[in-house]
């Protein structure tokens, strides 16, 4: 019992990479962040899933899975009851709009959507719930954006289980099989365990770690640098992510609008007479003017670029041009033929503005934001940059790491970083691409110890689920990462293009830079009269 307890109040902590693999496919080789215990495999694996070897029944008018792999199976069990479960998910985001479900748009698919009909096709769903993921208590650890990748979303729900369903299976690894033969290839789960009913999986995780897999000579490292050169490279570039270290307000690296729980609506003008455009609302090119046209043209032409080489655009949309009058403040010329939007890029707010309120809602804790040494795969050298923090906002990693690659190119002056995190403060940053961005791992510590179901250690100590996880890694989340650590690319190539008309105006930026300083030493001025 005492060991029990002992167990049950620590944290759970989940380090949700793959361990080290003996075996890989051609012209692929393991990433070095895979830093556990090795597991030796033969790869490629298949995984079969057949009901008569475990405690799950088909249901007779239904055939059998014959692979997980398998687009056409048609496996379902018979439900007996509801049980609340945690599963563990992997997925590449190359191909879907994020991982949160979007009912308003028909059109767009988010790996949400596909779970959702896979666990209804597998009977893990009445059909009465299915459109409505409250009904059955759907709650996730994290969110990823569009293009994202993961290898540690938990997510928990209200499920319809068979009888015995981990009578013969504690790892849940044939339940989670079930649903697995009704998903594409590029979504997995690996597990499916019963949890407490008090367990909540995001407000319960309270911590989480992404990595994020750059270029070198997005950075200035190239085949022929020499030592000294590259721990230079990497030493500044590691100075730089580290001033992200703290608890500071982020808005600068988001939409604002989205973490205020009443913003009144904004409004900006078109070139239309007598037109408003509510913040947030879709524009298309012909009916803004713009200010600037040279520096706009270059990240409107980005997104049409993007669009035209069939690659997911790092931008807010690439089918219309998003407005929120958070990020931008529109002007008024036509010095270019494509009619685009640009914006005041930095100021500061001396007075308060009730419409654009920054609350605690915007506040982030980074425990760690760093970079390891050069690394490389498939003959493309990249840098590995991790951040470790208490929960991220919409875009915040990505602007983070476009923030410090413009800061690298002294595109922006390296103290960008610290009036950035001023509450005061106004700044567009530019966003990175999505496509080398992973979501490594997940922390857990209850608030009530009666919340937590110690069954959800299996989900990092099992070999059973943790062999998943290097199979779903090395055959088809590595391959697709590696594709985009060529600079030569067009993600990066092209973003690196538009990182160029990144930099503030000097006059924008002597303005913010004398703001910042007079609010420090105004600040500082007030701690030193209420110390004596």
């Amino acid at each position: 019992m005492a060991v029990a307890m002992a167990v049950a109040t620590a944290h759970l902590r989940f380090s949700l990479f793959p361990s080290k693999i003996s075996h890989y496919p051609k012209n692929t080789r393991r990433l070095p962040f895979l830093k556990i215990s090795p597991i030796i495999l033969s790869l490629p694996r298949t995984i079969c899933v057949s009901s008569s070897s475990t405690s799950i029944k088909a249901e007779p008018d239904l055939a059998e899975a014959e692979s997980d792999n398998s687009p056409n199976n048609q496996t379902r069990w018979k439900p007996i009851t509801k049980r609340k479960v945690a599963m563990r998910v992997g997925y590449v985001g190359t191909n879907y709009r994020g991982l949160q479900i979007q009912r308003d748009s028909a059109s767009t698919i988010t790996i949400e959507d596909e779970l959702e009909n896979a666990i209804l096709k597998a009977g893990g769903m009445l059909e009465s719930n299915y459109g409505n993921l409250h009904k059955v208590g759907w709650r996730r650890s994290s969110r990823t954006d569009k293009g994202v990748h993961s290898l540690a979303t938990v997510i928990t729900m209200k499920m319809e289980i068979p009888d015995g369903a981990w009578e013969e299976d504690p790892d849940g690894i044939a339940l989670a099989d079930v649903i697995n033969g009704h998903l594409p290839y590029n979504i997995r789960i690996f597990s499916i365990l019963p949890v407490n009913k008090r367990f909540d999986a995001r407000n319960e995780c309270i911590s989480r770690k992404y990595v994020y897999l750059l270029p070198a000579e997005v950075i200035g490292i190239g085949n022929a640098s020499s030592p000294e050169a590259i721990q230079s490279h990497v030493k500044e570039f590691r100075d730089t992510l580290q001033l992200f270290e703290g608890r500071h307000p982020f808005h600068n690296y988001t939409i604002r609008a989205q973490y205020r729980k009443h913003s009144p609506k904004s409004l900006i003008k078109t070139s239309r007479p007598n037109s408003l455009v509510e913040k947030g609302s879709s524009l298309k090119s012909k009916d803004v003017q713009i200010k600037g046209g040279n520096d706009a043209s270059k990240r409107i032409l980005y997104k049409l670029e993007k669009r035209k080489l069939n690659l997911n655009s790092t931008s807010e949309d690439e089918e219309d041009l998003v407005v929120s009058t958070d990020d931008i403040e529109c002007g008024s010329n036509t010095s270019d033929a494509l009619s685009v939007l640009t914006c005041s890029r930095a100021k500061w707010l001396h007075e308060p503005d009730e419409t654009d309120r920054i609350t605690s809602a915007h506040f982030r804790k980074i425990m760690s934001c760093t970079c390891g040494e050069l690394e490389t795969i498939s003959n493309a050298q990249y840098i590995e940059i991790s951040i470790h923090g208490e929960s991220f906002m919409f875009h915040q990693i990505r602007k983070m790491v476009g923030t410090a690659v413009a800061v690298k190119h002294a595109l922006l002056p390296k103290d960008i970083i610290k009036i950035s995190l001023s509450r005061y403060s106004r700044i567009v940053l530019p966003l990175a691409p999505c496509e080398v961005l992973v979501l490594s791992s997940n922390e857990f510590s209850p608030s009530n110890t009666s919340a937590l179901n110690l069954e959800l250690s299996r989900f990092t100590r099992s070999t059973g689920v943790q062999r998943r996880v290097n199979d779903f890694y090395s055959n088809v989340l590595l391959p697709e990462v590696a594709k985009f650590l060529d600079p030569s690319k067009p993600v990066w190539r092209v973003w690196l293009d538009y990182l160029d008309q990144c930099s503030i105006p000097d006059v924008e930026m002597n303005e913010l830079r004398r703001a910042w300083t007079q609010w420090q030493e105004n600040s500082n001025s007030r701690q030193q009269k209420t110390s004596y």
